[in-house]
């Protein structure tokens, strides 16, 4: 087994999810969007499970909910089996089961057809993620990479090593720059802003590319046609993500994002490429606000 790809501290900070905008500007236009986006993406994943895109889907219910939601699956001919329960934050890793005072409670539940529930059930309680990976329709080399980030190497956030896995990564002094297909970008999932449910294995797997473009089209399909060109948009800008002390900076053009990484001494940087800019965007002489870097 190989060392994990960062030099960490014996230490963990509880999950959260802070965020600022840059411009009141920036807020006004795309904080409504973004909570359409998110919101359309809880219903985008279970579709993919009606349209058998997907076996399987796991959704966070806050613990009030869960009655109706279950209601509304079992109007779809889906099941839900709640798996665990706690309070992290929107865009916390699988693993993430710890209570934080102050947060309500949520249960995490899979949701499928009885049949592929109940697969999903006994490979939950075996530990088996390259079952239950294939039952949510991630890649198999996502499903590789999750076992190798979370299993081996018990990293809580997956960046760095996706960043080290892509091909034609640019490398300066623990800093990484690529190019990244828009599905691979999860830089955003923190908002609950993506288009596929899993961390991709590198920001440019194919197999990612082909999942996100068939639930860009059910999203579509739905009547979210809005929400899937605002979502294709932003992952095709410009963001920067850091790592120092246990914190994870992601600037983007129009806010930034703090949330829960693995501890480490020294500052870790991921840039992504990007090929689009908002007009709202904040601008400077630093990446990412100095503009299209392409």
């Amino acid at each position: 087994m190989n060392p994990a790809p960062m030099e960490r501290l014996g230490f963990e900070l509880h999950e959260f999810t802070r965020m600022g905008w840059t411009s009141d500007q920036a807020s006004e236009v795309w904080s409504p969007r973004i909570r359409r986006i998110a919101a359309a993406w809880k219903k985008i994943e279970i579709l993919a499970v009606v349209q058998e895109a997907r076996s399987c889907a796991l959704a966070l219910v806050n613990e009030e909910d869960l009655v109706r939601r279950s209601s509304e699956w079992l109007s779809l001919g889906l099941v839900g089996c709640p798996l665990t329960m706690s309070s992290a934050p929107q865009g916390s890793p699988p693993n993430a089961q710890a209570s934080i005072a102050g947060r309500p409670l949520r249960h995490r539940v899979a949701v499928g057809r009885p049949s592929e529930i109940q697969s999903f059930k006994s490979a939950f309680d075996q530990s088996d993620h390259r079952t239950i990976g294939q039952l949510l329709g991630y890649p198999t080399c996502c499903c590789a990479s999750f076992e190798r980030v979370w299993k081996d190497w018990r990293l809580t956030d997956s960046t760095w090593p996706m960043a080290l896995a892509t091909e034609g990564v640019e490398h300066g002094e623990r800093s990484l720059t690529v190019a990244p297909f828009p599905a691979s970008n999860i830089l955003w999932r923190w908002l609950g802003v993506r288009i596929v449910p899993h961390l991709p294995c590198c920001f440019r797997c194919t197999e990612t590319e082909r999942l996100g473009s068939t639930l860009l089209q059910i999203g579509k399909a739905a009547g979210f046609n809005a929400e899937m060109g605002w979502l294709a948009e932003i992952l095709r800008w410009p963001a920067e993500w850091s790592a120092l002390h246990g914190i994870a900076e992601v600037k983007t053009p129009v806010l930034r994002v703090s949330a829960r990484t693995d501890a480490t001494s020294v500052k870790y940087v991921v840039r992504l490429k990007g090929t689009l800019y908002p007009t709202e965007g904040a601008r400077g002489v630093r990446f990412p606000y100095s503009g299209v870097l392409s």
